[in-house]
């Protein structure tokens, strides 16, 4: 086997590693390496997709365009869950909001001041008291959710439909050739030759970059999330963004719930931190004592020490990474661009901000 005719090699079976090996696939032999199909920090993400989170040009238009290839991979596979419902933000003092919707709409954002009777018209099932509370609220109808591991998982079987191939172990390290070029990895029974690798592991990126030498600049930080067991009633219509509560629903009927969306600290007993969110839960509807509690979980999230992704190069050929905390959001145009640039040499100049090497060569090395 020739090293052009070799199959690209995939670390990582999130919601990222699953849209790289996804886009890969429609053009290259894939095989993806992964201790779960669904990935460890994808089943514990609020799943929200906007582009929202950043104080940054360069990171809006990136997010948008991700959400943009999130609507087209949707329209090309239907089955992908993914519900474009928008959101309602209600948290953060009025002058934050005002300073927030200036913003996000001088950038291009479709988003507009509501008031308190338009709140409550959009989710009539919230207690008039919790948007009486904030007065007025933006509404941004483009913004969706997406169930992260479900989609994970789907885009992988699709994967495979297009004849990529999942091995379920763990990688403990990577091969060379006589270039010194990454040729491979070592995971814990054999060596699985490749045209190239790419790391999509979120925090089980670090060890195995430590392994070349190379350190990846990011910090873990957890996120306690909680769902109300399934219901076939709609409680919701939007993901709804009120102080210290960020609500969604999922498909499948759970309300999905966090102190915010990146999940609130879960403290020296999880369970009790639950369940006081879920009485709060409860009092936000004007029906919520129908509710029942479900399951917590506490998500540990991969945070690149200056906020942004770490995408492409890692500086050895032959290895890419790709790593990030909003991986639900960009994993649709991480997916796109890499492989691009995998395999056909297109460097995409969006790419450019999220250079492992941006980092100083002193810190990123050990």
């Amino acid at each position: 086997m020739t090293i052009q005719s070799a199959p690209v090699l995939v670390i990582g079976g999130g919601i990222v590693g699953a849209s790289i090996a996804w886009h890969l696939a429609k053009e290259k032999d894939v095989i993806i390496i992964a201790e779960a199909v669904g990935g460890v920090a994808t089943p514990n993400s609020f799943c929200w997709l906007n582009a929202a989170a950043t104080t940054q040009k360069y990171y809006y238009d990136f997010r948008r365009r991700s959400m943009a290839r999130w609507a087209e991979m949707g329209k090309e596979l239907p089955d992908l869950p993914i519900y474009w419902g928008g959101t309602l933000t209600c948290d953060g003092t009025p002058d934050k909001r005002a300073e927030f919707q200036e913003l996000q709409s001088t950038w291009g954002t479709n988003i507009r001041r509501i008031s308190q009777t338009a709140l409550a018209a959009l989710e009539p099932e919230i207690n008039d008291s919790q948007f009486s509370s904030v007065e007025w609220g933006l509404h941004a109808p483009e913004e969706g959710t997406i169930e992260a591991h479900v989609a994970a998982a789907r885009l992988i079987a699709h994967a495979e439909l297009l004849g990529a191939k999942v091995l379920k172990t763990s990688v403990t390290g990577f091969l060379r050739d006589g270039n010194g070029r990454i040729s491979g990895v070592v995971t814990g029974c054999e060596k699985i030759h490749g045209s190239h690798v790419v790391l999509a592991a979120g925090l089980g990126s670090v060890p195995l970059l430590a392994t070349e030498n190379i350190k990846l600049p990011l910090n873990s930080s957890e996120g306690l999330l909680v769902n109300t067991k399934p219901t076939k009633k709609r409680y919701l219509n939007t993901l709804v963004r009120l102080p210290d509560l960020h609500m969604r629903q999922t498909l499948d009927g759970r309300i999905c719930f966090g102190a915010s969306f990146a999940g609130g600290k879960p403290g020296r007993d999880p369970q009790a931190t639950a369940e006081e969110l879920f009485k709060q839960v409860q009092k936000a509807y004007k029906n919520g004592s129908e509710l029942e509690f479900g399951k917590y979980t506490v998500g540990v999230r991969p945070d690149p020490e200056d906020g942004y992704p770490i995408l492409g190069s890692t500086g050895l050929d032959g290895l890419d990474v790709a790593v990030m905390h909003s991986g639900v959001t960009n994993a649709a145009l991480v997916g796109e661009l890499l492989s691009k640039k995998i395999l056909h040499g297109i460097e995409d100049p969006m790419l450019d901000h999220f250079r492992l090497d941006r980092f100083k060569t002193s810190y990123a090395k050990l």
